[in-house]
């Protein structure tokens, strides 16, 4: 298996080569993002509220930052034989 994956990584087109054509692939990636999520923020005020001290409870809409697993497609340049070619001895012929 280390062999053929050696071979598999070293034995590649150039698109400098006669022959040599290539196109763009799309793959996806697993990404960590980060987002603005909402949450209920309590806090507290004067107010004339006798039978609370004089102190009432508020809410408000705050924001923390979380993250998020998300996926992102990727592109890359892959090479081949041209149509009418094929690959012989990393050329194509």
């Amino acid at each position: 298996i280390l062999l053929y994956h050696w071979m598999g990584t070293a034995l590649s087109l150039n698109l400098e080569d006669p022959n040599v054509c290539s196109h763009w692939e799309s793959y996806s990636v697993t990404v960590q993002e980060s987002y603005p999520h909402p949450f209920d923020q309590i806090y507290y005020t004067s107010c004339t509220d006798i039978l609370n001290w004089f102190k009432c409870t508020r809410h408000r809409i705050s924001y923390r930052t979380a993250y998020r697993h998300g996926e992102k497609t990727m592109y890359r340049r892959k090479s081949q034989c041209c149509p009418g070619f094929y690959e012989s001895r990393e050329m194509c012929v």
